[in-house]
């Protein structure tokens, strides 16, 4: 059994999804009480994350084309990172999902292990619908579904299927939460978004 749901996709967006884009957020959206879910299954609040730099991913699991690029450029960084002690003790990455309809906490680790992700320093999010587009709003990342192909498996769970149009984007954020430079995730160089987090630390 299978029907489908269309919903609205603006062209526009996909436009802005293909190239570096207007960044409009200025701050990471601490003190507004956005609860969320690493891919663990733990319940953790956005504004755990103060006090460190943050490299921030924006992702959908089922994603065929940028979100695999935005993740192997993303372990590109982390293996910089991360050959300094001190870089590494002060630096976190975070890919948070904008699909939660798919991307559960258990998803999202089976994610991290397909791609043989560092989850030393790198953490995974997802949460409800409402929280997961209200922080998207906050952070300037652009997402529009397209149509919902719903069907049943055979061992009659309900299957989605759909492709979504976003903002190609990674974030590097202060221990205040500025968001102090931005770049098209898909095409980041592992060097610059260094200096950008030695720039933010200081160093």
């Amino acid at each position: 059994m299978r029907r489908t749901v269309w919903v609205p996709l603006v062209l526009g967006s996909m436009l802005l999804s293909c190239g570096k884009g207007i960044n409009r957020a200025k701050e990471f959206p601490y003190g507004k009480g956005y609860v969320l879910v690493n891919q663990n299954g733990d319940t953790l609040r956005l504004d755990d994350l103060k006090g460190k730099v943050l490299v921030v991913g924006y992702i959908y699991t089922h994603c065929p084309d940028i979100c695999p690029f935005i993740t192997s450029n993303m372990k590109k960084v982390q293996k910089l990172v991360n050959s300094d002690k001190k870089l590494k003790e002060n630096v976190l990455f975070v890919s948070i999902t904008f699909d939660p309809r798919r991307d559960s906490a258990s998803v999202l680790d089976q994610y991290a292990q397909l791609y043989r992700v560092d989850t030393s320093n790198w953490i995974f999010l997802t949460g409800d619908q409402r929280t997961i587009d209200s922080l998207m709003e906050d952070l300037d990342i652009v997402v529009e579904v397209g149509p919902i192909d719903v069907s049943i498996n055979e061992k009659g769970d309900t299957v989605l299927s759909y492709e979504i149009v976003h903002t190609d984007r990674i974030h590097v954020v202060d221990p205040k939460g500025n968001i102090v430079a931005y770049f098209k995730g898909s095409g980041a160089n592992a060097q610059d978004v260094l200096g950008a987090i030695r720039k933010a630390l200081n160093l």
